[in-house]
């Protein structure tokens, strides 16, 4: 029995390990992405980033490629490829263009939230008091931190970032679907590889119309943010989601812009203004009240089974 608690113990560290580890990366990718934003144009970032991660998402799927997908899926792959790894990925990278890595970051943060109000929506889950009170801190929270935005520019990047939080919590309503079915790892690479039908020409149009400078540093940092951004931190966050709770994991959001703002005023010299200092304490209220329900609701189904 001490044995078995150990051995539990010794998993959640290792699963809070691997969490710090996963929002670390997925902060640092606003910070990366800004610092080659004025040399590749945000469209043809996404495109490169997504095309790149297909090769670890190859390797990490190999071995769920044979799984027989429902010819009534493919409905479901291919929105989530289109509003998930195309849409989202776009306006996240046209946001971060336009407005600041930790600002960015912090919109985003907000996804958790967003699925379970568009959850409510489209799939007609239960409204709750705990949903509405979360819907109102997410809407003060963007008000706020657009408040802090400093020209016209910033505030139409916010605008662009929380429509690809938006577009991105759709993807996941359906996602649910899929993943309830299929291995996670399989969703994400046959979704991503629908998602280049919609990049690839996007790419090939932006380089053909609009100036791009190649560098070492542009380079490296689109491998990064292909294999680290969403293939390495793709796998730890699907190991940590198979290691503890979802709603557990989803604790860990609010650490995301922390890090991208820790990083962007390290490598950027972006300022951390008390606008998104407020922002950040309402949003990750947010996610605590929405983590903290999901949890009351796992709760009584199981004491119902």
């Amino acid at each position: 029995m001490n044995q078995e608690a150990d051995m539990a113990r010794s998993n959640q560290k290792l699963a809070f390990a691997l969490l710090f580890f996963t929002f670390f990366i997925w902060g640092s990718i606003y910070v990366t992405g800004k610092m080659i934003s004025d040399d590749v144009p945000a469209s043809l970032v996404a495109c490169l980033r997504c095309v790149t991660a297909m090769i670890p998402l190859y390797f990490m799927s190999r071995e769920h490629l044979k799984t027989k997908i429902d010819r009534k899926d493919w409905k479901y792959f291919f929105l989530v490829g289109a509003l998930g790894y195309f849409l989202t990925v776009q306006m996240i990278q046209l946001g971060i263009a336009l407005t600041g890595a930790s600002m960015a970051a912090l919109i985003n943060a907000m996804t958790p939230v967003a699925v379970t109000i568009l959850a409510a929506i489209i799939l007609k889950e239960k409204i709750t008091p705990v949903k509405c009170l979360c819907l109102v801190l997410a809407l003060a929270g963007t008000i706020v931190i657009t408040s802090g935005a400093s020209t016209q520019g910033e505030t139409m990047g916010i605008a662009v970032v929380l429509a690809g939080v938006v577009s991105f919590a759709a993807a996941s309503v359906y996602m649910r679907r899929l993943t309830a079915k299929y291995p996670a790892v399989l969703v994400t690479t046959y979704s991503m590889a629908i998602s280049l039908i919609f990049h690839i020409p996007v790419g090939i149009v932006t380089v053909c119309t609009r100036p791009v400078t190649i560098t070492p540093l542009g380079v490296a940092i689109i491998l990064y943010l292909g294999f680290a951004g969403s293939g390495v931190a793709q796998y730890t966050w699907t190991k940590c989601l198979s290691m503890l709770p979802a709603s557990t994991c989803s604790l860990f959001y609010p650490l995301q812009p922390a890090f991208a703002a820790l990083l962007g005023a390290r490598l950027l010299g972006e300022t951390i203004t008390p606008a998104f200092f407020i922002g950040l304490m309402l949003i990750s209220l947010d996610v605590v009240l929405n983590t903290w329900e999901a949890r009351q609701m796992d709760k009584a189904l199981t004491a119902k089974e």
